[in-house]
């Protein structure tokens, strides 16, 4: 099993404090216009009567088609689309936030419509804001560590990013029995077709080792080596202390559909590899609306 992946940021700073967070949350949504705007050369006619249609990268990145394979198909159904975007700011009137994209498995590929995308959602969330001043902002891309290296316009995005190995991360963290988890953004968790209004360590690492698995299977090499049910049964057994996580709504939207799971929760009592996968999984965000920002969240080893 492999997949890849590529973490960008683009840091926006103004000269005052401003309702950063909620301007860049307000277009999310825009980013598929906005990746099918960059890659399109024939923007007037319809997706069916394009000379290129499936080998347009749009196409390939937003159908979510199903797998040839059968039983991909049964356990996993229908793909998730193959990028997380997120808002790496909890408060909204603020100097300084970041809008982050995570570009998965054989997305990657297209990695130069992905980051011309964000800039220009960038953009247009930058002219919501009421009373625009004069905003800057710098591109990255992340390191296993998050740690940051300036992206260089003086040469292909292709040489500028860097390339990040799911295995790699997976066979290279050190285990430990004890998380805590930080949700940035509302986690919106579906079990059985209720929402849950609390968290539940089990329920959410289910959630993620189903994510993962489902990345890895449709945008990787191979699937993920290992034992499902003996895991799930596991996450039954870590303990949720110190749990300051609950069901609110974000500061930076009134909208009652944006409230979910916000706030820091300590878990003790996990076996490996769970440590490694939600590391894993922290980079695609987790639960329903990850792509578009939500479920954002950190895993640290306590």
């Amino acid at each position: 099993m492999d997949l890849d992946f590529v973490r960008i940021e683009i840091e926006i700073t103004a000269k005052s404090p401003s309702p950063l967070t909620t301007a860049l949350y307000s277009v999310l949504r825009n980013f598929e216009a906005e990746f099918r705007s960059a890659c399109c050369d024939t923007p007037q006619r319809v997706c069916g009567a394009c000379r290129i249609h499936d080998l347009c990268p749009y196409r390939v990145v937003f159908k979510q088609q199903l797998s040839s394979d059968p039983e991909i198909v049964r356990r996993h159904q229908k793909p998730s689309l193959p990028f997380s975007l997120y808002v790496d700011g909890a408060e909204d009137h603020v100097l300084s936030c970041s809008a982050g994209l995570v570009v998965i498995g054989s997305a990657v590929n297209f990695i130069g419509y992905f980051y011309t995308a964000l800039l220009r959602v960038v953009t247009s969330g930058l002219g919501t804001l009421p009373d625009p001043d004069p905003v800057s902002f710098r591109s990255y891309s992340l390191d296993y560590h998050g740690v940051r290296h300036e992206i260089s316009h003086d040469v292909s995005m292709n040489d500028s990013v860097i390339l990040l190995s799911g295995q790699h991360l997976l066979d290279n963290t050190v285990h430990g029995n004890a998380v805590r988890v930080t949700l940035f953004s509302p986690l919106h968790l579906i079990i059985n077709g209720a929402v849950s209004y609390q968290f539940d360590f089990a329920r959410f690492f289910r959630s993620q080792l189903r994510r993962c698995s489902s990345l890895c299977a449709y945008y990787g090499v191979g699937e993920l080596d290992l034992d499902y049910a003996g895991l799930s049964d596991a996450a039954q057994n870590v303990a949720v202390i110190a749990n300051k996580i609950h069901y609110i709504q974000p500061a930076w939207s009134n909208r009652r559909n944006r409230a979910g799971l916000i706030g820091t929760a300590e878990c003790t009592g996990l076996v490996e590899p769970m440590v490694a996968l939600l590391l894993l999984g922290s980079c695609f965000n987790g639960g329903k609306g990850a792509s578009y920002g939500s479920g954002f969240h950190h895993v640290e080893v306590i």
